[in-house]
């Protein structure tokens, strides 16, 4: 079975052996299936709100179970990913030396994530739950929102493929470091991460130039200011002297990426 490089590099950091996986959004159930054909996760629960994702799915893992190890299983939910039940003793949640279940978020836009997660905060604040988010777009405002919930970093990458970059994000309300907002930690001296980049700071300053900018919210205006303020400090303490001397951040007009 072969990934693309995003859902390879999710699939690697699931490094610890939890009881349960929920792969939310999961769409044709690539990852979930290879997180239990490496055999460290014994269990894995598929996500999708479309019962037509989920009604394939199902035959897919039925025809395809042969290659799985015999001591694995997965069920599969068509249901909103806020209103999934994951765990309900706390107590024993927050004993845990180790998270003992990841819910992982991916293939959606960072604001439908952001919704996702405030639900299910309104039921798991504070529990020992590692969660992996992979978000398509609004990775800043996303980085925003899991601070204001109180999540910490355990891991984050980098991933550049056709062109599109993609933040992943291993978080936990109990155990981690702070979450930087602009993901200080993941930009390297590659020229696809400075491509990535250099998309960025051109989006926020479109967003800023823009004749609708008006028509945000002024908590939105706000954020995209400091965006385009904090990557554009990305830029001159990581690729100033590393890279190239000067890069023009208007050079690249592809827009792919949002």
């Amino acid at each position: 079975m072969k990934l693309n490089k995003r859902l390879l590099n999710l699939s690697e950091m699931v490094t610890s052996p939890y009881h349960l996986v929920w792969d939310c959004c999961c769409d044709h159930g690539l990852l979930g299936f290879k997180i239990l054909a490496d055999g460290l996760v014994k269990q894995v629960n598929f996500v999708d709100l479309v019962p037509a994702i989920i009604d394939k799915l199902d035959k897919k893992l039925s025809m395809y179970a042969y290659h799985l190890p015999n001591d694995v299983s997965w069920n599969t939910f068509c249901q909103d990913v806020a209103s999934l039940q994951l765990m309900e003793d706390k107590h024993q949640s927050q004993l845990s030396p180790i998270p003992k279940q990841l819910v992982i978020i991916s293939g959606v836009g960072g604001e439908l994530m952001i919704d996702m997660l405030e639900g299910l905060m309104q039921r798991y604040r504070g529990y020992n739950i590692d969660y992996l988010l992979c978000p398509v777009q609004h990775t800043y405002k996303l980085r925003t929102a899991l601070i204001k919930l109180n999540f910490k970093l355990k891991e984050e990458r980098l991933v550049v493929e056709n062109k599109r970059g993609y933040e992943l994000l291993l978080v936990n309300q109990v155990v981690g470091k702070e979450i930087s907002l602009s993901g200080k930690k993941i930009w390297e001296p590659k020229n696809s991460h400075k491509q990535y980049l250099v998309k960025l700071i051109a989006h926020y300053q479109r967003m800023e130039s823009s004749d609708s900018s008006h028509k945000l919210s002024q908590l939105d205006q706000e954020l995209n200011t400091k965006a385009l303020m904090d990557y554009r400090l990305v830029l001159q303490e990581y690729y100033q002297n590393t890279v190239e001397s000067h890069w023009n951040v208007n050079e690249d007009k592809d827009e792919s990426l949002f």
